[in-house]
């Protein structure tokens, strides 16, 4: 089949390059693939936000290095791995780039958010980078903000316009893009399935051990960025954890627990001494129940394009997270044996990622005031890592934070207000459809407090996404953004970015890595699958078997990273305590 590849960031190399490793296997696999690039057409783009310029910023030295950057790197995979490349340049002209200019300033002076090119909804698409850069939860915007949104609008027509010539000039079978939610690729991408072609979505996977080497793909208009695991799933008992990918889910907390990695927002752990109660003026007859909010503008950014349903951004049981908060609030306060902690995500405030503040943390701000008692708020600048506080925590509840999983893995009970929110399935977890029920399933993860079972629920969902939802990419790539990479992974990292152009050549020299990934990828366009759990035929890791086994050895692993050399009392009631007596049930040692 005609597989073009869309690649409008290959400066951006650390994801382009196994996207690279799939595009040549492929075309060893007998696919006729092409790339097709962007040489500078674009005044802005994700390889300039990842540099940390700004959208309508001045920075035209920069920006023009970036570009080069991406020329180059363009070149490298052309002269690498001899796959035919093309660049938008070829099919936009200066006429084209002023028309864009003038329809999205156009459009700014109307405060529309409508405009349509080449009968895609390029206004609503142009909204995604902004809603996200913005920390947005609405579409109210200040002068600097419509600015903004100009810059995103006028380069998605721009990309929109040189594609669609492009497209109409090759008409590839496939188009294969990484993160096709950004509006100068999602433009794109709804023009070539307006006009038949299948768009698949590319994205690294989710575990942060093992993430540039892996790769997440599905059909990007049946999905969008629902994650289709969530269809595929068919209850935890039908999925036990292999031991392969129980490993990959150990791997995958050492990392969280690190606090390095970029994409872990929460203060790097450190092993707990037992004084958080007193700190907090906890009593040691109460119950904890740990509130985690998420942060909004993330699943607002989805719904403005299309990407998420609104029955996952807004809620029939509480419409908002506010709603959430207060009737949660309410609830605590005629519950004094309970000790309620709401923790604020890091997100939603600076941090050391991002400098800009959400819309949502000032409706937190103005709400989470004149509290009960027993009601405390853990936020972002006190520096208190999620681990240190699930030791004394007895239920976790939620709306859709992905710390949930974090806290199931390790025994303790998870409730979600709306089983249709959150990106992990309602058999794992107590959830139900209506307010009452959530404050009974509260009532009743209190009664039955920590269990193995829920272990199994948090290793089988996430062993499932890490190893049966992803293709295998190259071990080798994951290595340099693990905390713990060796000497000689750091030398050569400093040696790479000390000449890039070897370091390109070095790393595309491995793109056979990706065969066995490739393979699966192949199946999945040749058999029309629209996710890989749909392949048939197709074996994702070894032979499942009772997982008991192999589960209770990594919460050992995860039981010693957490707690190895902690000075807390053996006696102390608490996370460590459950995990030690369950251990000690099943003959296992822990220190």
């Amino acid at each position: 089949m005609r597989l073009l590849f869309f690649t409008p960031h290959a400066a951006l190399w650390s994801h382009t390059v196994p996207e690279m490793y799939l595009a040549r296997c492929l075309r060893e696999l007998g696919h006729d693939v092409s790339l097709l690039g962007c040489a500078k057409v674009q005044t802005y783009c994700a390889a300039m936000s990842a540099w940390g310029l700004a959208p309508a910023g001045e920075e035209a030295r920069q920006r023009a290095d970036i570009c080069q950057e991406c020329r180059a790197a363009a070149a490298s995979i052309g002269d690498t791995l001899g796959l035919p490349s093309a660049m938008l340049d070829r099919w936009v002209t200066a006429d084209d780039q002023r028309a864009a200019d003038a329809a999205a300033a156009a459009a700014v002076a109307e405060g529309s958010l409508d405009t349509v090119h080449l009968g895609v909804p390029v206004g609503r698409i142009a909204l995604y980078e902004l809603t996200l850069a913005r920390k947005k939860m609405s579409t109210d915007y200040s002068p600097e903000e419509w600015n903004e949104y100009r810059v995103y609008l006028r380069n998605a027509i721009v990309t929109l316009t040189g594609f669609a010539r492009a497209f109409d000039e090759r008409v590839p079978d496939v188009v294969i893009a990484f993160s096709p939610q950004y509006s100068n690729i999602n433009a794109p991408a709804q023009y070539a399935i307006a006009r038949g072609a299948r768009v698949l979505f590319m994205e690294s996977g989710t575990n942060i051990s093992h993430r540039l080497g892996t790769m997440r793909v599905w059909d990007w208009a049946r999905h969008r960025l629902v994650n289709p695991a969530l269809t595929y799933w068919q209850g935890s008992s039908r999925h036990p954890a292999t031991a392969r990918a129980a490993q990959a889910v150990a791997g995958h907390f050492r990392q969280l627990l690190s606090g390095q990695h970029f994409a872990v927002f929460s203060s790097p752990y450190v092993k707990p001494q037992g004084d958080l109660r007193e700190r907090w003026q906890i009593s040691p007859g109460q119950r904890v129940v740990l509130m985690t909010l998420s942060s909004y503008d993330e699943a607002y950014a989805a719904y403005l394009i299309d990407a998420f349903p609104e029955r996952k951004v807004f809620s029939d049981v509480f419409r908002t997270q506010a709603e959430w908060i207060a009737a949660t609030v309410e609830w605590a306060r005629s519950r004094p044996e309970i000790a309620l902690v709401v923790r604020v995500h890091p997100r939603d405030f600076p941090n050391k990622r991002e400098a800009v503040r959400s819309e949502q943390s000032y409706r937190l701000e103005a709400i989470l005031t004149d509290l009960p008692p027993n009601v405390r708020v853990n936020w972002p600048h006190e520096d208190v890592s999620l681990y240190e506080l699930l030791e004394e925590v007895d239920v976790i509840v939620t709306g859709w934070s992905v710390t949930a999983m974090e806290g199931l893995v390790l025994g303790i009970p998870v409730v979600t207000y709306d089983a249709r929110l959150p990106s992990y399935p309602p058999d794992v977890m107590r959830t139900g459809r209506d307010e009452a029920t959530y404050f009974s399933n509260i009532d009743q993860a209190l009664a039955a407090g920590w269990s193995f079972d829920n272990v199994l629920n948090g290793f089988r969902w996430l062993a499932y996404n890490f190893v049966g939802c992803t293709v295998e990419v190259s071990a080798r790539l994951s290595r340099a953004e693990r905390a713990d990479r060796s000497l000689g992974d750091r030398v050569i990292g400093r040696f790479k970015r000390r000449f890039p152009a070897v370091g390109r050549r070095l790393d595309l020299a491995h793109w056979r890595d990706a065969m066995a990934g490739a393979q699966q990828i192949s199946k999945l366009i040749e058999q029309g699958a629209d996710a890989l759990p749909a392949l048939a035929g197709v074996t994702l890791g070894e032979h499942p078997c009772a997982d008991d086994e192999v589960v209770a050895q990594q919460l050992q692993v995860l039981y010693g990273l957490l707690y190895g050399g902690s000075r807390l009392s053996v006696e102390k009631p608490g996370l460590a305590r459950s995990i030690r007596r369950f251990l000690a049930s099943r003959g296992m040692h822990v220190q």
